[in-house]
This record gives structure tokens, sequence and C-alpha cells, in this order.
């Protein structure tokens, strides 16, 4: 049995190490830090707010670090995000399964106090990762619908950057902006967001306000809101977040041409990336077919894994 202890900032470097090295297998990967393994190190020396006061890790007899729980608490959500746990077990070791669920139990009992009175918390990890869900089932989670993670790189991405964004012309006016600092065209994508994603991990409220730091593109026609995606520029990948589209202009394009103007304006500010990315929940066959018309393909598969969430 593994020693659990607080993190320190000094621990920063093996943990990176750590989940870098289980990320790559996809019994072990877990989502939340990342879907390229080169986010994990910026996405923890950037974890809120302070990634030590969040973080337990296990270590062994000689102080090497072999696993980490960190919880990130939505205070405006009234929801708790669990980033692990990450154990990692001997090759081979006749107890590993044992070693595993015992380390993942322990850093989990001693992560209870980092939640405060938040009962509604999630963890996410990819669908061939067992022993995550048999740790969800001990602890009261319950899973969802699995998550398909696309990708789009080399040739594709090219083309995809090389494309006209401009949005479908059947209405008049139409045009594509990033988010303009309007009130009205805020409340408008506040709406939208909050009635396409009402169970996200996101507000519409903090979509707008930047806080986040998402870049938000929106198809407008004249005044009115047709659409909108959003996305962020991870170190390794553009991530497509959200998108989303009003019923009545569904299948015209607008989404094709949001995500394009999306990666556009993300490789636009931060420059090159190896890949787009983004999550498209099983089942929903109206975005996996506008994001395989732009060449995007499945990487992985996810589930998310919930407990404690309000009636």
């Amino acid at each position: 049995m593994y020693d659990i202890r607080p993190a320190a900032h000094a621990d920063l470097d093996a943990v990176t190490a750590l989940i870098l090295r289980l990320q790559a297998d996809d019994a072990h990967h877990i989502g939340y830090l990342g879907e390229t393994l080169g986010d994990v190190a910026e996405e923890l020396a950037e974890f809120e707010p302070d990634w030590p006061s969040c973080t337990v890790v296990a270590t062994d007899d000689s102080g090497r670090v072999c696993g980490a729980l960190s919880v990130e608490v939505d205070a405006e959500l009234r929801r708790a995000f669990l980033h692990g746990p990450f154990v990692d077990v001997p090759v081979n070791h006749p107890a590993g399964s044992r070693i595993w669920d015992q380390t993942a139990d322990a850093l989990y009992a001693a992560a209870l106090p980092l939640f405060g009175d938040v009962a509604d918390r999630e963890l996410l990890g990819h669908t061939g990762h067992r022993r995550l869900a048999a740790f969800a089932e001990r602890h009261g989670f319950s899973a969802a619908r699995p998550c398909g993670i696309h990708t789009l790189a080399g040739d594709g991405l090219r083309n995809l950057l090389l494309r006209e964004a401009s949005c479908p012309r059947t209405g008049p006016a139409r045009e594509m902006r990033v988010l303009p600092t309007d009130p009205a065209v805020h409340e408008a994508v506040r709406v939208l967001h909050d009635r396409c994603f009402p169970r996200t991990h996101l507000s519409g409220r903090t979509l707008v306000d930047g806080r986040k730091g998402y870049t938000v593109v929106v198809a407008m026609d004249g005044d009115r809101v047709l659409g909108y995606a959003s996305g962020k520029a991870d170190p390794g990948e553009y991530y497509v977040d959200f998108v989303a589209v009003e019923p009545d202009v569904r299948g015209n394009g607008v989404g094709a041409a949001l995500v394009t103007e999306l990666v556009w304006k993300l490789a636009e500010r931060a420059g090159a990336r190896p890949q787009a990315a983004a999550a498209i929940l099983a089942g929903n066959r109206s975005s996996q077919r506008l994001f395989e018309r732009l060449g995007f393909r499945l990487h992985l598969e996810l589930v998310a894994y919930r407990v404690g969430r309000a009636a």
C-alpha cells in the first residue's frame, strides 16, 4: 500500500511524468487533463486555484510518486471534477489490481475534504479503463453515454485551414464574427448554449464572460445569432469544445462554417498545432456527420461517471 499525502509544488515534474506515462495506455487513460500528451504539464501548472492545494499524491517507501488525484470545484455549477485517480503499479505484479484499487480508494478518501459541500462529482476515462469503471461503481458513480474524441491532422487540417469559412448566404447580411461585446449577442449565445448543453461542465454565462479563455465564433444574420462554436488552442491541438446552431437553420452548412472559422481563428491567434480535436456524444449522428465531412475521424472513446447529481 502506498502512502497518501497532500501534493507539494516539488511534485509537479514527477506527477507530470506519471500522467504522461499512464495516458499513453488506453487501459489507464483519464480525461480532463488534455487529450494530447504534451498538454499535461501546462494543464497541471495552470490548474486553478493552485495545483498542490487541490491535489493528493501516493508515494512508495522511497518517496517516489506513484499516484495522483486532483479535484476541480466549479462553485457556479456546484459541480466537482476529478482529474484521476492516476495510479502506477508494477507491470505483471500478481497483486496489481488490488494495489490499484486500494490506492485509488485511498486517494479519493484523502481528497474528500477538497470537495467541500459539493456532492455532484464527475470523472472521465477511456471506455477500456476497466479499473476506473470498477472504482466508479464502488463509489456510487453512474456511467453516462460514451463520448468520442475525433481528430484531424496532416493534410486534412491544412485543407480545413485553407477552406472558405464564410457562412452560407440564404438570408440578409450573414457573417462570421468573433464574439462581439454586444450584450444582446452575449445573451443570445448564453441562451443557445444552455438550451443545447443543459448538463455540461460549462455554463453559458461562463462561456461568454471570458473567464475560461474560450474563443467564441458567432454566425450572424443581421442582428440574429444563428449559432456559435467555441474552443481553445491547447499546446498540442486546437480543441473544438461546443458547436450549436438554431434548429431552423440546421442542415445549411452553418455548423461546418463555424467549425472552420473557429479553427482558423485559433490558428491565427496561437500559431500552428499538429491536430484539431472535438468531443462528440455517442449517438449524436448530426454532429458526427458534420465533423466527418470536415475530415475528422474517431481517435478514442471516453465515458463520464457521475454521482450526487441534483434531481
